[in-house]
């Protein structure tokens, strides 16, 4: 798939979510307590029943969707390797310093089945980056996967791999009735489907500088797994496990998997 079709996959949900309409809302809300008015903007048809402002009688189920920008994830990714986070010989490899989770959505669509249940499909970006302990760097081209070793005297600073996805994920909903304050618990789990769009490699030395390298690295090409969010209001903390190898076609990777966890915003 190349990123043609990944563009029309987010154009169709976006286009699908908004009724070919893709209107802008404006919702006007007032504080009893106050006399202060505030405004919020939403391109295509929202979700936004549960505002305080809104009188009048909701009937189930309802559709919802368009483009967005919200679930913006920011955590750790964790390897797992055959169920332990100690990596076992063949993975060395791929032992890091630090490692870190970023995602967010851009276009969902979905239906409202009742006031505390929602299901819905959406779309958006994800990244994993993994900053390498050895001076190590992945050959392109080639699989299984396979390295070099570094020259040591270049001195290196950096080494970071990372992955980049197209995420999809399919998420259940659910949220408390709302408290005194208007606002929610919530609850969000489902499965989280990605398509990499690519990998990187990132080298810097006092030798060789800044140098880049692209290549999927015989990363996963399509990762799958469950996921979990759980929250109050607009914050909330994220789960997500893949159950695939981190990377395919490659033996001796076999049970190296990825976990992330982290602060979710916009939930």
């Amino acid at each position: 798939m190349n990123i043609k079709n990944y563009l029309l996959t987010i154009a169709s949900i976006a286009f699908i979510g908004s009724s070919a309409s893709a209107q802008i809302v404006y919702k006007k809300e007032k504080n009893d307590s106050t006399d202060s008015k505030s405004y919020s903007l939403s391109i295509g048809k929202v979700d936004e029943e549960d505002k305080d402002s809104i009188k009048k009688e909701i009937s189930y189920p309802r559709s919802y969707g368009g483009i967005t920008f919200t679930r913006v994830d920011w955590g750790f990714s964790r390897l797992s390797d055959g169920g332990s986070f100690t990596l076992s010989e063949e993975n060395q490899f791929m032992s890091y310093k630090r490692s870190s989770n970023f995602g967010f959505d851009i276009a969902q669509y979905g239906i409202r089945f009742s006031d505390q249940f929602k299901v819905y499909l959406s779309a958006g970006f994800e990244w994993n980056y993994w900053r390498l302990k050895q001076n190590i760097q992945l050959l392109e081209n080639t699989s299984p996967i396979d390295y070099v070793e570094l020259d040591e005297s270049a001195n290196y600073s950096k080494n970071v791999i990372t992955s980049t996805y197209l995420r999809l994920p399919l998420s259940f909903e659910l949220r408390s009735k709302q408290l005194e304050n208007g606002k929610r618990v919530k609850l969000a789990f489902g499965a989280m489907t990605g398509i990499l769009l690519k990998g990187t490699q990132r080298l810097k030395s006092d030798a060789n500088g800044k140098q880049k390298f692209k290549d999927n690295y015989n990363l996963q090409s399509f990762q799958y797994g469950p996921f979990v969010r759980i929250g109050y209001d607009n914050l909330g903390l994220f789960a997500k496990y893949y159950m695939n190898d981190l990377f395919e076609k490659s033996p001796e990777q076999e049970g190296l998997r990825n976990l992330t966890f982290g602060l979710t915003l916009g939930f």
